[in-house]
């Protein structure tokens, strides 16, 4: 899979100015962990195209279905993105994988535990997805990223078996907006290249999460 050379970070030309919606800041260095500004998020998803988002199951409390911040109210109009309001922190990541570099954001709640990944796909549109991470004041993927290891992946898909584990779903998010209501949804992709679907599956498996179906995706 010799595409893969696209997702360098170093390959990719710069962000494009979006016209003052994003106030610049000073990026975190990467892995760095930023507070989540979910209204911000809500905004810049829909700009991403096709991505893999991953939760974790819910295997205590049930997470709400909205969050309620200083700029209103954001609903959840999907049970998959529910997780996203117990969720505080958000942290870029990149690796080096069998299958070429990999970079997702990771999202955590207060405890430290992740809830949330959201993984760029060759269908993602990059650079909506650099904006957003400059937005959120995480840096871009490290030129020397950490590498992937086998073993470290078949335990997490082992510890996965064992606990809560994760769900992979194929999405594109949209946003509906109300005064002091927005409304965070998701649906299936119309479309994904092969090469996007093979990537989805080999890092659904790396983290021993069950990739659903396009069609069973609500």
């Amino acid at each position: 899979m010799s595409d893969y050379h696209d997702f360098d970070a170093a390959d990719r030309p710069p962000p494009a100015p979006s016209g003052g919606e994003w106030r610049e800041a000073e990026p975190l260095p990467p892995g760095e962990t930023a507070v989540l500004d979910l209204p911000r998020l809500a905004d810049a998803l829909p700009k991403l195209g096709v991505v893999l988002w991953l939760e974790r199951r819910a295997w205590r409390a049930a997470p709400p279905r909205a969050a309620i911040g200083a700029h209103g109210v954001l609903l959840f109009d999907h049970p998959a993105l529910a997780v996203l309001g117990r969720c505080t922190n958000v942290a870029a990541h990149t690796a080096v994988t069998p299958q070429g570099p990999r970079e997702w954001l990771c999202f955590r709640d207060g405890a430290g535990e992740a809830l949330g990944k959201l993984f760029l796909l060759p269908d993602t549109d990059y650079l909506a997805w650099d904006e957003m991470a400059a937005a959120s004041r995480l840096a871009p993927p490290s030129p020397v990223p950490q590498r992937w290891h086998a073993h470290g992946a078949f335990l997490r898909g082992a510890l996965a078996r064992l606990g809560g584990g994760w769900r992979a779903r194929l999405l594109t998010f949209d946003v509906k907006r109300l005064p002091w209501l927005r409304t965070l949804g998701a649906r299936p992709p119309l479309r994904i290249s092969l090469l996007g679907l093979e990537l989805a599956r080999a890092i659904a498996r790396a983290e021993g999460a069950e990739l659903i179906s396009p069609l069973h995706s609500a």
